[in-house]
């Protein structure tokens, strides 16, 4: 019997029709959950630097359908013939075309562009497919081809939680045909045995992603709002909107260079990684920490006000990783920068957090 490993983040989503299948069948694998700070170290080692991957033997492979579609032959629950299988990956492929459309709006960064996209999505997107697909289980007897369980079935209820997730709304509740496959699906032992044994899943954290804040049990994500908000708790956000939009300023100018730093450093195509890292090196970061070290210099070694503020806090805290994406020391021709760095570990607080963090890679 071939060894079975799965790769993924320690979420449904696109991994857990690869769990549902070898489940189904059996078939013993290693359930392998990569934490976001494992990933960066990971992702080199990865086909097309993107997980879910599933291992057969020692060999990578990605792309979650022909995963899929692999596993379920392992399994029986491929197609008798080729025209049972065309069946099959039309609804698959139907099914990937949903989660898609979903997708780009869930994750679409501007509040006012996804509030439009929504009521497209809400009103016309998501009853088309739901209809089409509750037509497609009604037709076949409770599942979505062939008359019979397939592949199609365990991929379809596998990411349901997904795609509820990302809509916020159960999508079978007023779909008897859809809701019938599921039941199918979830009432197979080997496929129940692994719901009651799956871990607990990040899943349950906004937008699947961290970082997290949580205060008093409500959850946030969105690592500058959710510094912006504790700095105000703490004063660290400046005593007039005047000052707040300064602040907020400097430290979208630490972000905006982060994103140009990482955008390199995870580049997949070593050839093009190659090339954008001479760009890098050359001109952008010279060019984000001489202003930096300017504006460090004018405010008496501080980013902004004349004063530790959260964008003081901001840098230091993510200088350890900005040096780690480029393998180098940022700060070592920076002295001013140095300076704001210096100020903010001297705090007897930060001093004493940083002496019982735990030891990470990065």
């Amino acid at each position: 019997m071939p060894e079975y490993k799965v790769y993924y983040f320690n979420v449904k989503a696109l991994g857990e029709p690869l769990r549902f299948l070898l489940s189904y069948g059996n078939l013993p694998f290693d359930d392998i959950r990569i934490s976001r700070e494992e990933w960066p170290a990971l992702k080199p080692t990865m086909p097309m630097g993107q997980m879910p991957v599933l291992s057969v033997d020692g060999k990578k492979v990605h792309q979650s359908a022909a995963m899929s579609r692999y596993l379920a032959k392992q399994v029986g629950l491929a197609g008798a013939d080729d025209w049972e299988n065309l069946m099959i990956d039309t609804v698959v492929d139907t099914v990937n075309d949903f989660r898609l459309k979903i997708a780009v709006v869930s994750y679409e960064p501007d509040d006012e562009v996804k509030e439009k996209k929504l009521v497209t999505l809400n009103s016309e997107v998501i009853p088309f497919y739901l209809e089409k697909l509750d037509d497609i289980a009604r037709e076949n007897d409770g599942h979505l081809a062939n008359n019979k369980l397939t592949w199609a079935d365990l991929y379809f209820v596998a990411i349901l939680d997904y795609l509820n997730y990302m809509t916020k709304s159960d999508l079978t509740a007023n779909h008897p045909n859809l809701q019938r496959v599921v039941d199918n699906v979830t009432s197979i032992d080997s496929i129940r045995q692994w719901i009651d044994k799956r871990p607990q899943t990040d899943i349950s954290m906004p937008m699947g992603q961290m970082p997290v804040l949580e205060v008093d049990g409500k959850r946030v994500h969105q690592s500058l709002a959710m510094c912006r908000y504790v700095a105000k708790q703490i004063g660290l956000a400046g005593d007039n909107p005047v000052e707040e939009l300064q602040i907020d300023a400097i430290v979208d100018t630490i972000n905006d260079f982060r994103l140009k730093i990482a955008i390199v450093a995870y580049e997949p195509d070593d050839t093009v990684k190659e090339k954008k890292m001479i760009t890098l090196n050359s001109e952008v970061i010279p060019f984000y920490l001489t202003k930096l070290n300017v504006i460090a210099k004018e405010n008496n070694g501080h980013l902004v006000l004349g004063k530790q503020t959260w964008a003081d806090v901001y840098f230091a805290g993510i200088l350890d990783y900005l040096n780690y994406l480029t393998k180098t020391d940022l700060l070592q021709n920076f002295s001013s920068l140095q300076e704001v760095v210096n100020k903010v570990l001297e705090h007897e607080n930060v001093k004493a957090y940083i002496a019982k963090r735990p030891v990470t890679e990065v």
